[in-house]
């Protein structure tokens, strides 16, 4: 795009709210032995299945991780934290042009979770482990290594897929807590509006908006009991890790203007 008209853009709602399943998601299915016990699950092998989109959510316990690489914000709608991929819609900066993800960068745990999730069972307090049926990791058993197998032939699920429901369980468990973390930050009044303006090579310009990020100031002000226990929850790091990650705009503002200039 070229010239120098203005141009506003948001992050998109937390992730999926706006769809029917969540970010990534075509068509997830609970697994069961009766109708996947020829199925298996193919090694991971690239991310070219967000190609389009320039945020993902994170945990809070990835905040440490992500610090380094990206700018952690908080997206509207369920004010959801999320790293930021690239700074216009449907881009990705961390995406290689062989499917890989960008070199000793961290992989965010939503990616990495993909193509399986927790599904609730309805009308229990219980979970069940589920698969993105469109994706082409979903294999038939024959066309993959039998290690590989989701279920054993007794009906039981087989080794990989007890890493894979454990993993997906640690991450829920995250997620809950990360839910926890942002309703204590939206009843503290901390987190406001923001925007990105960018000004890019050709002069175009643009101005990112839809998240939000903790206002340092309010956060001052909040009383010492409020910090104490902030504190034992591991919050205060949360936050400063958070704040600290704003540095990582103008590591996308170069990575930006380096793929510009490489094509």
């Amino acid at each position: 795009m070229t010239g120098t008209t203005d141009r506003n853009q948001k992050l998109p709602a937390e992730a999926g709210s706006d769809a029917a399943y969540p970010l990534f998601y075509r068509r997830p299915v609970v697994l069961r032995f009766e109708e996947h016990g020829k199925k298996a699950i193919a090694p991971q092998s690239d991310y070219r299945f967000a190609a389009k989109t320039n945020a993902v959510p994170v945990s809070v316990a990835e905040f440490s991780s992500a610090v380094s690489h990206y700018p952690v914000v908080f997206a509207e709608g369920e004010l959801a934290p999320v790293v930021v991929l690239g700074l216009k819609q449907g881009e990705n900066h961390f995406l290689e042009a062989d499917g890989n993800w960008r070199r000793e960068t961290y992989v965010p745990a939503y990616l990495r979770r993909y193509p399986f999730i927790l599904a609730q069972t309805p009308g229990q307090d219980s979970r069940a482990l589920a698969v993105d049926a469109e994706s082409e990791r979903f294999v038939e058993l024959a066309d993959s290594d039998p290690d590989r197998r989701i279920f054993n032939a007794d009906g039981a699920p087989s080794p990989i897929t007890g890493q894979i429901l454990a993993f997906c369980e640690a991450y829920h468990q995250q997620h809950l807590h990360s839910v926890e973390f942002v309703n204590a930050l939206k009843e503290a009044d901390l987190l406001v509006a923001r925007h990105a303006n960018m000004r890019f090579p050709d002069r175009s310009r643009y101005q990112l908006g839809g998240f939000r990020i903790v206002d340092p100031d309010r956060y001052r002000k909040l009383p010492a009991e409020t910090l104490q226990v902030w504190h034992e929850k591991g919050w205060l790091d949360a936050i400063a890790l958070h704040l600290a990650s704003q540095k990582n705009w103008n590591l996308l503002m170069k990575l930006d203007r380096d793929r510009t200039e490489a094509a």
